[in-house]
Protein backbone atom coordinates (compact mmCIF):
# COMPACT_ATOMS: atom_id res chain seq x y z
CA UNK A 1 0.00 0.00 0.00
CA UNK A 2 3.05 2.68 0.73
CA UNK A 3 4.31 1.99 -2.25
CA UNK A 4 1.44 2.48 -4.48
CA UNK A 5 1.02 5.84 -2.26
CA UNK A 6 4.73 6.84 -2.88
CA UNK A 7 3.99 5.55 -6.61
CA UNK A 8 1.19 8.20 -7.25
CA UNK A 9 3.22 11.11 -5.23
CA UNK A 10 6.19 10.00 -7.35
CA UNK A 11 3.73 10.74 -10.30
CA UNK A 12 2.44 14.20 -9.30
CA UNK A 13 4.54 16.95 -10.98
CA UNK A 14 5.63 20.04 -9.81
CA UNK A 15 5.54 21.75 -12.75
CA UNK A 16 2.38 24.21 -13.42
CA UNK A 17 2.04 23.20 -16.94
CA UNK A 18 1.39 19.37 -16.13
CA UNK A 19 -0.40 20.25 -12.97
CA UNK A 20 -2.33 16.66 -11.43
CA UNK A 21 -5.48 19.11 -12.86
CA UNK A 22 -5.34 17.50 -16.24
CA UNK A 23 -5.02 13.71 -15.37
CA UNK A 24 -8.75 14.27 -13.03
CA UNK A 25 -12.18 15.54 -14.92
CA UNK A 26 -13.38 18.94 -14.23
CA UNK A 27 -15.34 19.12 -11.33
CA UNK A 28 -19.35 18.99 -11.90
CA UNK A 29 -20.73 21.30 -9.44
CA UNK A 30 -24.45 19.78 -9.99
CA UNK A 31 -22.53 16.51 -7.75
CA UNK A 32 -21.96 18.58 -4.84
CA UNK A 33 -23.48 20.45 -2.72
CA UNK A 34 -24.91 24.27 -3.04
CA UNK A 35 -22.85 25.30 0.08
CA UNK A 36 -20.04 23.52 -1.71
CA UNK A 37 -20.63 24.61 -5.39
CA UNK A 38 -21.13 28.45 -3.72
CA UNK A 39 -17.46 28.87 -2.80
CA UNK A 40 -16.63 27.62 -6.46
CA UNK A 41 -19.13 30.14 -8.35
CA UNK A 42 -17.57 32.60 -5.59
CA UNK A 43 -14.35 31.78 -6.51
CA UNK A 44 -14.76 32.29 -10.00
CA UNK A 45 -16.14 35.94 -9.68
CA UNK A 46 -13.69 37.07 -7.31
CA UNK A 47 -10.62 35.76 -8.59
CA UNK A 48 -8.53 38.97 -7.59
CA UNK A 49 -9.06 37.51 -3.47
CA UNK A 50 -8.85 34.05 -4.12
CA UNK A 51 -5.76 34.56 -6.36
CA UNK A 52 -3.67 36.82 -3.39
CA UNK A 53 -4.64 34.44 -0.60
CA UNK A 54 -1.78 31.15 0.15
CA UNK A 55 -3.30 27.81 0.49
CA UNK A 56 -2.62 25.96 4.44
CA UNK A 57 -3.76 22.09 3.00
CA UNK A 58 0.10 21.39 1.41
CA UNK A 59 -2.06 21.35 -2.43
CA UNK A 60 1.04 23.28 -4.25
CA UNK A 61 2.97 20.24 -3.13
CA UNK A 62 0.65 17.53 -4.81
CA UNK A 63 -1.38 20.00 -6.85
CA UNK A 64 0.86 22.44 -7.74
CA UNK A 65 -1.42 25.06 -6.86
CA UNK A 66 -0.09 28.46 -6.72
CA UNK A 67 -3.01 30.07 -4.51
CA UNK A 68 -6.55 29.64 -3.33
CA UNK A 69 -8.11 30.41 -6.55
CA UNK A 70 -5.96 27.19 -8.22
CA UNK A 71 -8.15 25.11 -5.55
CA UNK A 72 -11.32 26.24 -7.10
CA UNK A 73 -10.69 27.04 -10.69
CA UNK A 74 -8.34 25.03 -13.11
CA UNK A 75 -5.35 26.48 -14.49
CA UNK A 76 -6.06 24.83 -17.87
CA UNK A 77 -9.28 26.59 -17.97
CA UNK A 78 -11.05 23.86 -18.46
CA UNK A 79 -13.40 24.03 -15.89
CA UNK A 80 -14.02 23.35 -11.93
CA UNK A 81 -10.69 22.18 -9.93
CA UNK A 82 -12.10 19.23 -7.61
CA UNK A 83 -9.59 19.54 -4.88
CA UNK A 84 -11.54 21.83 -2.69
CA UNK A 85 -14.88 20.53 -2.97
CA UNK A 86 -12.90 17.55 -0.99
CA UNK A 87 -10.49 19.72 1.29
CA UNK A 88 -11.51 21.64 4.41
CA UNK A 89 -8.86 23.50 4.67
CA UNK A 90 -9.81 25.12 1.20
CA UNK A 91 -13.51 25.44 1.91
CA UNK A 92 -12.40 27.43 5.50
CA UNK A 93 -10.55 29.45 3.96
CA UNK A 94 -12.85 30.38 0.68
CA UNK A 95 -15.40 31.20 3.85
CA UNK A 96 -13.37 33.33 5.31
CA UNK A 97 -12.41 35.19 2.28
CA UNK A 98 -16.51 35.39 1.50
CA UNK A 99 -16.90 36.78 4.78
CA UNK A 100 -14.27 39.66 4.60
CA UNK A 101 -15.66 40.68 0.61
CA UNK A 102 -18.82 41.09 1.57
CA UNK A 103 -17.76 43.51 4.90
CA UNK A 104 -15.76 45.36 1.86
CA UNK A 105 -11.76 44.53 2.39
CA UNK A 106 -9.28 44.86 -0.10
CA UNK A 107 -7.37 41.74 -1.40
CA UNK A 108 -4.66 42.89 0.53
CA UNK A 109 -6.20 42.62 4.15
CA UNK A 110 -7.87 39.83 2.70
CA UNK A 111 -4.42 38.25 2.28
CA UNK A 112 -3.32 39.38 5.84
CA UNK A 113 -6.68 38.17 7.51
CA UNK A 114 -6.72 34.96 6.41
CA UNK A 115 -2.62 34.50 7.07
CA UNK A 116 -3.25 35.91 10.63
CA UNK A 117 -5.73 32.98 10.78
CA UNK A 118 -4.76 29.89 8.69
CA UNK A 119 -0.99 30.32 9.74
CA UNK A 120 2.26 32.63 9.22
CA UNK A 121 4.24 30.72 6.82
CA UNK A 122 1.83 29.41 3.71
CA UNK A 123 3.27 26.76 2.32
CA UNK A 124 1.16 28.36 -0.82
CA UNK A 125 2.69 31.56 -1.67
CA UNK A 126 0.88 33.64 -4.25
CA UNK A 127 3.81 36.17 -5.98
CA UNK A 128 3.79 39.89 -4.10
Amino acid sequence: MVGLIVGAVLLVTVDRSESSSAAVAPLDLAAVSEDIAAHYRFAADNPDAYRDVPCYCGCEQFLAHRDLYDCFVRADGAGWEAHAARCGVCIAESAAVRRLVAQGSTPAEIRSAVIEQFGSTPPTTPPT
